[in-house]
């Protein structure tokens, strides 16, 4: 039967692969709790040839004339092509659910990212064809090329995302988290200017993170640009970036003096998809939706702290396995 002669005589046991053995064991059990009840389980066998295949196997306990287990039927047949065939199939889902997470994430960057850099963009050019100086005219264009290198490194990026290895979940790679917060709100800048959000910064410049570029990168620029749009009115509006370290990795807080959230209503569905909650008309509840996505792809998790007419603090956990 392709069983090494080594087997013969020796208990039977031994033929199954190690981790297959309690289970085969509880099923034998049964047999003696629950006589005529077939059982049934599927045990991996190695084979001389180094193989190892998959046997469907029914035990059946058989009650002797006084009602006492007199023996343990055994069927098996094998089922090494079936147990094949739905892992490749098991693996072809997960790696179609990886291509799905790619696409949405790349279609939110897409239409949410790159629309905060053109808004960004837009805002500097008109300055600029409004300027009465030279000096500002000069600031402007240094401006507009802070905005423009972000957006290139943006389009990298999602480069990046398009065309890595399909087989594969995104690599993280390390990245400053002091250094990547500078860039984006950099790439705002005209937008934080004409907002007039007081911004504190407070990480220590030696904090890395591993992760993809591109979802830091969505992570980053989308709740800063929530921090602005649902800024205070009535008052000065801030926004104060920080960070620590838990037992798991570092944890990225931020913290604004916004409109808030009423959590007590909203709390379960503050990420869900097409859920927002002050009314702006350009607003489409994707972009938590897809920033929990973004940090859950990468093994981290998000939190939110907020109330209404105070702010809101989030606290993003990064994972640091690679």
């Amino acid at each position: 039967f392709g069983l090494g002669q080594d087997l013969i005589g020796t208990d039977s046991m031994l033929s199954i692969i190690e981790e297959d053995r309690p289970k085969c064991l509880e099923k034998v059990m049964l047999c003696f709790q629950e006589l005529g009840v077939p059982h049934q389980v599927v045990l991996r066998k190695p084979f001389s040839d180094q193989s190892i295949k998959s046997n469907h196997w029914e035990f059946r306990g058989v009650a002797n004339s006084e009602g006492q287990l007199s023996e343990i039927l055994c069927l098996g047949y094998d089922v090494t092509l079936l147990v094949d065939n739905l892992e490749k199939t098991e693996r072809l889902l997960r790696l179609t659910n990886q291509q799905n997470t790619r696409l949405q994430n790349f279609a939110y960057i897409i239409s949410h990212n790159i629309r905060s850099h053109s808004a960004n963009l837009t805002a500097l050019v008109k300055l600029m064809q409004a300027a009465e100086d030279a000096a500002d005219a000069a600031m402007f264009l240094d401006m507009l090329k802070t905005s423009t290198d972000k957006l290139a490194e943006t389009i990298v990026n999602l480069n990046e995302i398009v065309t890595a290895n399909s087989h594969a979940f995104q690599p993280k790679e390390p990245r400053g988290l002091a250094q990547e917060v500078a860039k984006t709100l950099a790439a705002l800048n005209i937008l934080v200017h004409d907002s007039h959000l007081v911004v504190t910064v407070n990480i220590p410049t030696d904090v890395t993170v591993q992760v993809v570029p591109a979802y830091l990168d969505s992570i980053l620029l989308n709740l800063f640009s929530n921090a602005i749009k649902y800024r205070r009115l009535d008052g000065v509006p801030l926004l104060a970036v920080g960070c620590y370290r838990d037992a798991a990795g570092v944890v990225l807080t931020i913290r604004d003096n916004g409109l808030g959230i009423d959590l007590g209503r909203n709390r379960a569905k503050v990420f869900g998809m097409h859920k927002t909650f002050h009314g702006n008309a350009d607003a489409r509840g994707l972009g938590l939706f897809i920033t929990k996505n973004q940090i859950e792809a990468m093994n981290g998790r998000i939190e939110l702290e907020s109330t209404v007419g105070v702010g809101s603090t989030f606290k993003v956990f990064f994972d640091e396995s690679v």
